[in-house]
């Protein structure tokens, strides 16, 4: 009970809860003016003070939880993976969760794509288009971190997988919905349609351009140094575009003064190749297995890794060079038809 006479001014007065639950006076002349005078509380001071630090720690874990994230394909910085995964679905066309889908990758298959994708800064169109099997991430390579903290790679995919299964299941299946996903599968198999068609296109300007560079170019004509600017400008253009989708081998291709300066080395020196086993180390689309050849190899062996020796065999088969082997596998795992070759040719990518 609170003990005071009813004639005091009670205004200049305050009202304190003790410790022990009993209400004291004090007078006002002993505490700040009402304008100085902090807020008060009910709570204890201990109380007060564990609820500060207790949002400080939260502030702390917040801050924490912000990330700094380097878009995959551009140079644009997120706040957070899902931002940077819808940012790539939206300014890049590419849905990474549907690419983890598409070809099931665990944790490993996961971090090496991530990897790839930053070391090679391939398109997003270039894995769109990536057909299911082999893949160019597969070597062990790709486990060390192309990026120091890459938040990426602290990322499981089983959880990218289920965060959208759960958003898609929240949305409900509404007409609309339904609608969207409907044309979402038809603009999928559009696009589809169409690299296949890029593709077809792509093997056979390749195709045409291998037989006018192997076939039709005559040895003794080689030597030339004027060799590449004689080249017709169509020529040109048919060679150095065929592939240029390919991402991995684009480099290779478009470098015409490496390409053709191989062929004019092998041409002009036919004595080095001739009645020679040559064995063509990752020999990709197999071009320089085709200038040993017509520069008078005896027998090449072309060996690949990756998929593209599947266009290789398509194209030696189609100029009748029947004397390439073609190998599908890594070089220290594969058997070689021969105890030992004579030259070793190997084009860097």
């Amino acid at each position: 009970m609170l003990n005071y006479s009813p004639p005091v001014d009670t205004s200049r007065y305050v009202i304190r809860k003790s410790s022990d639950s009993k209400g004291d006076i004090m007078a006002a002349n002993s505490i700040p003016h009402e304008d100085e005078m902090p807020e008060l509380s009910d709570g204890d001071d201990d109380d007060v003070d564990g609820d500060v630090d207790g949002d400080e720690e939260q502030w702390q874990w917040m801050e924490e939880e912000r990330q700094i994230v380097t878009c995959l394909f551009c140079e644009k910085f997120l706040d957070s993976v899902s931002a940077t995964l819808q940012h790539c679905t939206a300014e890049h066309q590419l849905n990474l969760v549907e690419i983890i889908r598409k070809h099931s990758l665990d944790d490993y298959g996961y971090i090496k794509m991530i990897n790839f994708i930053r070391l090679t800064k391939c398109s997003a169109s270039f894995l769109m288009e990536l057909s299911e099997g082999l893949l160019p991430w597969d070597s062990e390579d790709f486990l060390k971190p192309a990026l120091q903290d890459d938040p990426l790679l602290q990322t499981d995919p089983e959880e990218l997988r289920g965060t959208e299964d759960t958003c898609s299941s929240s949305r409900g299946d509404s007409n609309d919905e339904l609608l969207h996903r409907k044309t979402r599968a038809e603009e999928r198999v559009q696009r589809s349609e169409e690299a296949v068609t890029r593709l077809m296109e792509d093997m056979h300007k390749l195709k045409l351009l291998v037989q006018d560079l192997v076939l039709n170019s005559e040895p003794d004509q080689a030597g030339n140094l004027g060799a590449v600017a004689e080249l017709r400008e169509d020529e040109d253009e048919a060679y150095f575009s065929s592939y240029g989708h390919y991402g991995i081998h684009e480099e290779m291709l478009k470098d015409k003064v490496r390409t053709e300066s191989y062929r004019d080395f092998m041409y002009k020196n036919p004595e080095v190749f001739r009645d020679k086993v040559v064995l063509d180390v990752g020999c990709g689309t197999g071009i320089l297995s085709m200038f040993a050849a017509r520069a008078g190899a005896k027998k090449v062996i072309a060996v690949d890794q990756s998929e593209i020796i599947y266009q290789a065999m398509d194209i030696v088969r189609s100029n009748q060079l029947d004397n390439i082997s073609l190998i599908k596998g890594r070089i220290e795992d594969i058997k070689l038809p021969v105890e030992k070759v004579d030259i070793i040719i190997s084009e860097w990518m």
